[in-house]
């Protein structure tokens, strides 16, 4: 008797345990009941409405890189101007000078009286100094170079271009330029050569950039220089269906339903392509394509 009451309980024990795991199956504990979102919205229920958008007019354009080195603006190698003796230099490297400041003075070698003034060298810019080519009591000649000064007004970049993308720029346009680490500078295609190089087939080019911290004399520049720039109605490419060879675009028509329209495709941008006939600014499109898309489909407008 004491071993069926035993065996009586273990056998409830059991019956209990399995009482409480979940059974697989509708309303089970999986989850039923509970709001689910998409981890695209960011835990925000998208909003009520197809993706639709009206047609607007932008501009794309292609880019190339061009790189090469910044220069000073301005850069100015003072030549002495009479043959003689540098007497004293006024200026060290990695001054700032201002236009018309006594750089450093020359006497005559034939002067041995001291009879006539010193020839005085002057800066023709305002600067820096960036190099002295002589010393005091140096022999000098006339033309010999003797100091040279770089203008702090800003910087130029000269590099080439082929022939194939020469004419798809102008001078005058707005361009943007980037370190290595990714500093950013703005400036301006100053000019192109009017021919190129014979020998390579390569354009001169020559920019410009204003005074700036946070690139220096010397750095490697890449220039991003926008090209086939077209302005119209761009759409994305996976908008647009293909049928029989054509192209067609899901227009939503006055009255919220789906109409085919057979659309003319141009230059590609990316994932935008240019629409060159068949869709007007304003006009109501589909943006998002699930391909059981129909003729005459009716739309719910957006928030309804």
């Amino acid at each position: 008797m004491t071993r069926f009451r035993i065996s009586a309980a273990i056998i409830l024990l059991l019956l209990t345990a399995l009482s409480a795991y979940p059974q697989q199956g509708s309303g089970s504990g999986t989850g039923q009941g509970i709001a689910q979102t998409s981890p695209a919205s960011g835990g925000r229920q998208a909003p009520a409405g197809p993706p639709i958008a009206a047609a607007a007019v932008s501009e794309q354009f292609h880019t190339i890189s061009l790189g090469g080195r910044i220069e000073p603006k301005n850069r100015v190698v003072h030549q002495i101007d009479s043959a003689g003796y540098v007497q004293n230099i006024k200026v060290q490297v990695g001054d700032i000078v201002k236009a018309g400041q006594n750089l450093l003075s020359v006497t005559r070698k034939d002067d041995v009286l001291n009879l006539y003034k010193p020839t005085v060298l002057t800066a023709r810019i305002s600067g820096r100094v960036s190099d002295i080519k002589v010393q005091v009591e140096d022999e000098v000649k006339a033309g010999e170079e003797a100091v040279v000064i770089i203008g702090t007004d800003g910087y130029s970049l000269s590099t080439y271009v082929s022939d194939k993308d020469a004419f798809r720029i102008n001078p005058g346009q707005q361009v943007s330029a980037r370190t290595p680490g990714g500093t950013v500078i703005r400036g301006t295609l100053v000019s192109r050569s009017p021919e190129p190089d014979y020998a390579t087939g390569l354009f001169h080019l020559n920019f410009s950039f204003p005074n700036s911290q946070q690139v220096h004399i010397g750095e490697f520049i890449l220039v991003d220089l926008p090209i086939d720039r077209t302005r119209g109605v761009f759409i994305r490419r996976d908008q647009a269906v293909r049928r029989y060879g054509k192209y067609f675009i899901w227009i939503v028509t006055d009255d919220m339903t789906l109409t085919a329209r057979e659309v003319t495709l141009g230059t590609v941008f990316g994932d935008l392509i240019l629409v060159d006939e068949g869709l007007e600014p304003g006009e109501t499109y589909l943006t998002r394509l699930s391909g059981r898309e129909k003729e005459g489909d009716s739309v719910t407008p957006p928030g309804e």
